[in-house]
Parts: structure tokens; C-alpha cells; sequence
């Protein structure tokens, strides 16, 4: 299945929040543009500090929600994501449903959801990184 393109519906999602309550994707329809970013399988604190300078630059604006697939264990991941001082949702979907449901193969890949539901943008990254660049520009962009 290919990457879901705009002007599709964002498919609705719940579950796993590594930094907080469950996440469902409906909580967010009609108040705000979700971020939604499919991350790397890599651990890398210096690309998590990245995303969550753009989280910090627009949280006013967007809700951000980074999807991983793969944790050494939920503990540790909390830990990690604690330490590092992120507080926007973070999914695991270690059966990779939400994956499969956004067309999503490989990480990375972007989409901005717009309140309505509706995906207003989408891209496929390079798998060993989020481009902030992109993810910052089609942010601007796609906000109101």
C-alpha cells in the first residue's frame, strides 16, 4: 500500500502513549493540525532533540505525535524520552498497525492532519532520520 497521499481522511488510531495517556488520534479533530511522524528505529538523542525544538516552535499551533515500532522495552524507552524532556505523544506500534494503516513500509514519513481529519501533506524520508527541515516548512505551511 502506498503512502497515504493529501486529501485522504487520516485513518484514526489509539493506543500506546510512551509519554502519557493513550493517544487517539480523534481526541484531536476539530481543536488542532497533528504532526504525525513516523521515527526512525534507531535511538538517537540528538535527532530526538531535533523534533522536539520544532514540537517547541509550534506546540502552540500543532499537537506532535511521533510513532516508533521498535523499543528495547517500554521502560527503558520512557526513561529515555523522560530524561530527554519530551512531552508530546509518542506511539508504539510495535504490531505496526498504524503503520500499515498510513502506508508507512519504512520509517521516516511525515504527515500534517489537518482539524478536520484530513491529511493536508505526507512525505517518505530518509529511513535513518527526520528531516526537521521539511517537517518545520510543511508545518508552516499547513497551519492556520
Amino acid at each position: 500500500m502506498p503512502l497515504l497521499a493529501p486529501g485522504t481522511l487520516a485513518p484514526n488510531f489509539k493506543g500506546i502513549n510512551l509519554t502519557g495517556p493513550e493517544i487517539n488520534l480523534e481526541n484531536y479533530k476539530d481543536k488542532k493540525t497533528v504532526a504525525l511522524v513516523f521515527a526512525p528505529d534507531r535511538v538517537d538523542p540528538g535527532a530526538t532533540n531535533q523534533v522536539k525544538a520544532v514540537y517547541l516552535k509550534h506546540r502552540d499551533q500543532i499537537e506532535l505525535i511521533t510513532v516508533t515500532r521498535k523499543i528495547p522495552g517500554i521502560a527503558m524507552a520512557k526513561a529515555f524520552l523522560q530524561q530527554l524532556g519530551v512531552n508530546f505523544p509518542t506511539l508504539y506500534d510495535p504490531a505496526m498497525n498504524v503503520y500499515k494503516a498510513y502506508g508507512v513500509e519504512n520509517p521516516v514519513a511525515m504527515f500534517i492532519i489537518d482539524p478536520t481529519g484530513t491529511i493536508v501533506f505526507s512525505a517518505q524520508a530518509d529511513a535513518d532520520k527526520v528531516d526537521v527541515k521539511t517537517l518545520d516548512d510543511a508545518i508552516v505551511a499547513h497551519v492556520k
